[in-house]
């Protein structure tokens, strides 16, 4: 296959997002960064407690909003997904039930022609039946007139060669 040879199938990758992984080791490398900061700064004890309370409250508002941001985010592509899955079940859904119909209107029109073709058979039989009646009985008859006929003319013969001798 030359590199120029494409596939023309259609192809559906499907991709594992480990974002979440990263992001959540990163807050927590940064929650950790903060603390040593504040642990490290040159203030005193109850002012370094009350910084690190306040750090953490805001950390943890962050990861409530990191949270929600992220639920938010899964609810909306499942939603999405749903809505894509739905069309193209409904999609198939029509296409069986458009198919099935067209298969029936078949069947049905199939029979119908099968009756009318058994009819117009039944009938040219029925008719060639009759005209092969017709025609013996009208040969019959012209064989019982040519025969009178014969017989006639055979009589009236047979007459003269009477009278004649």
């Amino acid at each position: 296959m030359s590199r120029y040879d494409y596939d023309d199938d259609q192809v559906v990758v499907v991709e594992r997002d480990s974002g979440g992984m990263g992001v959540g080791a990163f807050a927590l490398g940064l929650a950790i960064g903060a603390a040593a900061a504040l642990l490290w700064a040159p203030t005193s004890g109850e002012e370094t407690r009350a910084r690190i309370r306040r750090e953490a409250r805001r950390a943890s508002v962050r990861a409530r909003e990191f949270k929600d941001d992220i639920t938010e985010q899964v609810v909306d592509r499942a939603e999405r997904v749903r809505d894509v899955v739905d069309t193209r079940l409904r999609a198939t859904r029509e296409g069986v039930t458009r198919r099935a119909q067209a298969v029936g209107d078949a069947m049905h029109a199939g029979r119908d022609a099968a009756s009318q073709a058994r009819h117009e058979l039944d009938d040219a039989v029925a008719e060639t039946k009759r005209t092969y009646a017709e025609s013996r009985a009208s040969a019959r008859a012209d064989r019982a007139d040519r025969d009178a006929l014969l017989r006639s003319s055979n009589s009236d013969a047979a007459e003269g060669d009477v009278t004649e001798g």
